[in-house]
């Protein structure tokens, strides 16, 4: 199937968000700097309402539910920050959510999705196993399944960063994404293709959980066997036809980063520029960092940080045993 996203949808996409979505800030280089990129600058969607891009997808999937589909109730799988949107946006619209997340998801996520007053399942040890009983659920109970990544609605939604980024940055000439399950990726980089060519989007993923490079690698989607890896929420174990198409369309390249490397980028976010950030919110700077993509060729780059669900309770420990 020839997939794609006209560019009317992203623009009717950003009108439906604007009441629910922030419109986050590009952030220069710290000025103590000079051992970065030439230009480098990062998008910070980990101040996105509910600290990652993902409200942008859900918001835009949800608001187009018929009436009935609100009333009835949505269900969701996630690895955490999806299932968050859902709940956050479920609120918004008055629209009953339950939210499946892998048994091993941390409390501070499960806390975080019952505050917005989402019902949540736990179940199986991974993504793959939470949406293949969420999608029972939805079947079961006729409810609207709003998938994590594959939808035109979520990609949509999604690339209205990329409309966002062009009004702050129009000299932008590279852009570095972190990959999941590709729909983030997918949707930017189908709009920004369409309004520039020239722009090159380079992709970033976990080198334990590889599974865009390696489907792009093969010339089709491919299922690992297993995923291991620091950032979570990028640990998928098979891209979508659709993303994996959009991306092998219009993504230029994908580099792989190291735990080691993401958990250093973590680090530098939080000691250099004040943000807490998951470790998948700092992959794509981390590939900037550390060699993995090849900065050189470009004059206006962005680190696109996605995410920034990290729990505060270890910054708060630290400081524990200080007194007013």
């Amino acid at each position: 199937m020839d997939y794609d996203v006209p560019l009317e949808a992203f623009q009717q996409a950003r009108a439906r968000l604007a009441p629910y979505t922030r419109h986050t800030p590009i952030a220069p280089w710290p000025l103590l700097h000079d051992d970065a990129p030439a230009g480098l600058r990062l998008k910070l969607e980990n101040m996105q309402v509910v600290g990652s891009f993902k409200p942008r997808g859900v918001c835009n999937h949800m608001r187009q539910l018929a009436p009935e589909q609100r009333k009835r109730g949505v269900v969701a799988a996630s690895a955490g920050n999806h299932g968050l949107a859902v709940a956050y946006v479920a609120r918004q619209l008055g629209v009953p959510a339950i939210i499946y997340l892998p048994e091993v998801a941390s409390a501070d996520r499960v806390a975080r999705i019952q505050a917005w007053g989402a019902v949540v399942v736990q179940y199986g040890e991974v993504y793959e196993d939470a949406h293949k009983m969420a999608l029972e659920h939805a079947a079961a109970e006729e409810l609207t399944y709003v998938h994590s990544f594959d939808s035109e609605a979520t990609l949509a939604g999604h690339g209205t960063l990329g409309l966002e980024m062009l009004d702050d940055m129009p000299e932008m000439d590279c852009l570095l994404v972190a990959i999941g399950g590709g729909g983030l990726i997918a949707g930017i980089a189908c709009l920004l293709k369409k309004i520039n060519p020239q722009i090159k989007i380079i992709g970033v993923e976990p080198a334990g959980a590889p599974s865009m490079y390696r489907s792009i690698q093969a010339g089709h989607v491919i299922s690992l066997p297993e995923v291991r890896t620091i950032a979570d929420t990028l640990a998928t174990r098979s891209v979508a036809e659709r993303t994996f198409a959009l991306t092998q369309r219009y993504v230029d390249d994908i580099v792989l980063v190291t735990d080691a490397q993401i958990a250093a980028a973590t680090r530098w976010l939080w000691s250099e520029c004040n943000q807490l950030v998951e470790p998948s919110g700092a992959a794509a700077l981390a590939a900037a960092l550390y060699g993995a993509a090849d900065m050189n060729p470009y004059q206006h780059p962005v680190a696109l940080i996605c995410g920034g669900n990290a729990p505060a309770e270890p910054v708060l420990a630290a400081y524990s045993g200080l007194t007013r």
